[in-house]
């Protein structure tokens, strides 16, 4: 089992940051707000609830004195009203109860709920006494109730929950922004690095998202795929001149001795594997030396090239010229072949060399060229036999050439 760690994505780190960030400031924030509006609230109703005992107390006073009870009912009822207040108790100076008045509960807070917040928070009644020519006649208990604050504490933790799933999708859209305005662009920019690597694909650009630091990374890197571009095409025109060099002849421009010997292999190879045959034609000029000593190194330049334009124009496309070294040069003739072709191509290269060529500066002069020819498989299987065949071949041709002009001159 691969024991290669797996990276995690920009896009996934930047998405948990981005979410756990807002969701960390909308929990501080609110809890913040929630706490302190709810001491706020509490004190707030602390003193509410000593004002509604001291209402209720001025009230009630003369009812107290009087003695009437329901009056002072009715005089509690008048006063105690709200949410703030669970239950009203007056007791007499004898400390037994006089009256009570209790809020009767409706609205969806369960009891037990609204009992639980009454006692956490309001444990301790607000109290005040009533006095009469400085002797304790009675006294008001305000109970506070928690209804407000459960109600209050519901509302914000309902705006909580709704202001978080606005922040989720704030944070969702800016992840898809995120994503499209830079992670997009760095797997572009990766897969054509890739490309470029693998594929020498140069060419290829990334297209900028449209945020300024992204869009200089893209220029820069884009800058860099054109420098690059330059500097690979340059090189692969300079290998492709070298290679020009090493195989072809710098003065006719066909290939030189070393191509032969590689495409003479290739023939061989291809003939054995096809089962076919191909011809090789070895050449040599009649009376260069003379050429090359009487009219100068130019004149014998401007023979040898003017050759080998005339023999590129009596092969086919398929086939090749290539000059050995001197005036010695070679012709591949490429399969299907056959002894009549041979033939044909041979007596085209002796029409072709009856026109005189022009040398500079003193006219034209004649040339004719010796050839001899092998045969694969008929004169050989080897390039070392092909070429030993129609070099031979060559020479019988070249002695028949001057037993010939001999035999005129008589």
């Amino acid at each position: 089992m691969s024991g290669k760690m797996v990276s995690p994505s920009l896009h996934s780190i930047l998405s948990r940051g981005y979410r756990s960030l807002i969701l960390l400031a909308l929990i501080l924030a609110s809890g913040t707000i929630i706490a302190s509006s709810a001491v706020a609230m509490i004190h707030h109703m602390e003193r509410s609830l000593h004002l509604t005992a001291r209402t209720v107390a001025y009230t009630v006073e003369p009812a107290i004195v009087f003695g009437d009870v329901a009056a002072v009912r009715e005089g509690m009822g008048s006063v105690a009203t709200g949410d703030m207040v669970d239950r009203l108790v007056i007791v007499g100076a004898d400390g037994k109860e006089m009256a009570r008045s209790t809020r009767s509960f409706e609205g969806l807070i369960p009891p037990a709920i609204l009992q639980f917040g009454n006692d956490v928070l309001f444990s301790t009644p607000a109290k005040i006494e009533i006095a009469r020519n400085g002797k304790v006649i009675a006294k008001v208990l305000v109970f506070g109730s928690s209804s407000a604050m459960i109600r209050f504490l519901f509302s914000g933790i309902v705006i909580v929950v709704c202001c978080v799933g606005i922040a989720m999708l704030a944070t969702s859209i800016l992840a898809r922004r995120l994503h499209s305005g830079v992670i997009d662009p760095l797997n572009h920019a990766v897969e054509v690095a890739r490309s470029v690597r693998v594929e020498r694909a140069f060419s290829r650009r990334v297209p900028a998202p449209g945020l300024r630091e992204v869009d200089n990374f893209v220029e820069d890197f884009n800058s860099l795929l054109s420098e690059l571009q330059s500097w690979y095409e340059g090189l692969t025109q300079e290998n492709r001149q070298l290679e020009r060099r090493a195989t072809h002849d710098p003065l006719t421009g066909v290939g030189n001795r070393a191509l032969f010997e590689q495409r003479l292999e290739q023939a061989i190879g291809n003939a054995r594997e096809q089962e076919s045959g191909f011809a090789l034609l070895y050449l040599d000029g009649d009376g260069f030396k003379r050429i090359n000593d009487t009219y100068g190194h130019d004149a014998g330049d401007a023979v040898l090239r003017a050759v080998s334009e005339r023999l590129s124009s009596c092969i086919r496309n398929a086939d090749h010229v290539y000059r050995l070294g001197g005036d010695e040069f070679a012709v591949i003739l490429t399969s299907p072949v056959g002894p009549d072709e041979v033939a044909s191509v041979v007596e085209r290269i002796g029409q072709t060399m009856r026109f005189p060529i022009t040398i500079p500066s003193h006219g034209f002069v004649h040339m004719s060229l010796s050839v001899g020819c092998a045969l694969y498989p008929a004169h050989g299987r080897s390039a070392a036999e092909l070429c030993k065949m129609a070099d031979e071949a060559m020479y019988r041709d070249k002695l028949r050439r001057r037993n010939n002009d001999l035999a005129s001159s008589l």
